[in-house]
C-alpha cells in the first residue's frame, strides 16, 4: 500500500511563518536554481532553473551536457511536461500514471516548494492511511531561510529523489522561462 511515512520537516523552523499567498502577494516572482537527483529504477541528475510567476511555476531541466531536456509547467491543479529531446507533451493524468508520489504531492505542494514553503498540506495528511501499494517518505530540510531540499523515498519501488535548491530570489524572474508549451507538440500515449 502507498503509505505517508515520517512526513516531517527538519527542525529547524521557517521564520517568519508565512503562507505562500502571502509570499505571492509581497513578491509576485521568484526564481532560482537547483538539482534533481533520482537513484533506483529511474536514475539520475538534472539541474534545473525556474521562474515562480504567482501560483504558476514554469521549469526547465537540463541534462549533464547542459541540454534542455524537459519544460514542466505547474499550477495549483495541474502540472503538464515536454519531453524536449523526444517532443512528446505529457497531460496531468500521464504525469500522475507515471509518477506515483503525485498520488501525495499534489500541484499546488509543488508550487508552495518552489516558492521556498513547505506544504501545509502534507502535514493534515493522516500518516499510514493506505493509498496505493507502495510506500512514500518526505521529508523536508531547511536552510533557515526557506525550503532547501526535498526528498522522496518510495520503499517498495526502491526509488528515492533529491531536490535542492541551490538559489532562491524573490521579486525578479527568468523571463525567458515564462513559456507555455507549443500546442503543436504532440500528446504522450497513456
Amino acid at each position: 500500500m502507498f503509505m505517508l511515512n515520517n512526513c516531517a520537516s527538519s527542525k529547524q523552523q521557517y521564520l517568519p511563518k508565512i503562507d505562500v499567498g502571502q509570499w505571492i502577494e509581497k513578491y509576485n516572482v521568484c526564481r532560482g536554481k537547483g538539482k534533481l537527483v533520482s537513484t533506483g529504477p529511474v536514475s539520475g541528475r538534472l539541474s534545473f532553473s525556474y521562474t515562480c510567476a504567482g501560483e504558476d511555476v514554469f521549469i526547465h531541466f537540463k541534462d549533464m551536457l547542459g541540454r534542455k531536456t524537459m519544460m514542466m509547467v505547474v499550477r495549483p491543479n495541474s502540472v503538464e511536461a515536454w519531453d524536449m529531446m523526444h517532443n512528446i507533451r505529457f497531460s496531468t493524468e500521464s504525469i500522475y500514471l507515471r509518477f506515483p508520489f503525485f498520488e501525495v504531492i499534489k500541484p499546488k505542494d509543488l508550487v508552495s516548494i518552489f516558492w521556498g514553503i513547505e506544504p501545509e498540506d502534507l502535514h493534515k495528511t493522516q500518516t499510514n492511511k493506505p493509498i496505493t501499494e507502495s510506500s512514500i517518505d518526505i521529508r523536508f530540510s531547511s536552510d533557515g531561510l526557506g525550503l532547501q531540499t526535498v526528498y522522496l523515498i518510495m520503499d517498495n519501488e526502491k526509488q528515492s529523489i533529491k531536490m535542492t535548491f541551490n538559489e532562491r530570489e524573490f521579486g525578479s524572474a527568468y523571463p525567458h522561462l515564462i513559456k507555455q508549451i507549443p500546442e503543436s507538440t504532440p500528446h504522450a500515449q497513456s
